[in-house]
């Protein structure tokens, strides 16, 4: 019987990323967002819509909810920064 192995062995694990600047690292994460975004819409959203014209609608209004859902997540980390910082002067 194969044992199950969740972390992949050092041959198999993915290349490290110390060598990117932090430029290249946001690259990176912004093509990884965007991959995962195209197999959303390629999978997911076209098998249940149930016809090509529909997919795309679909997939807009998805992002709408992804982006004002991260919005309004980062407006209420913010705001909860603000109100832990000490006011200037205090």
């Amino acid at each position: 019987m194969a044992s199950l192995q969740l972390i992949p062995t050092p041959d198999q694990s993915p290349p490290g990323i110390s060598h990117l600047s932090p430029a290249d690292r946001v690259r990176l994460w912004a093509q990884m967002v965007d991959e995962g975004d195209r197999l959303i819409f390629a999978g997911f959203l076209r098998r249940h819509q149930g016809d090509e014209a529909a997919a795309p609608q679909a997939a807009k209004a998805w992002l709408d909810r992804r982006n004002a859902d991260s919005t309004m997540a980062k407006i209420r980390m913010l705001a909860r920064c603000r109100a832990a910082e000490p006011l200037h002067g205090e």
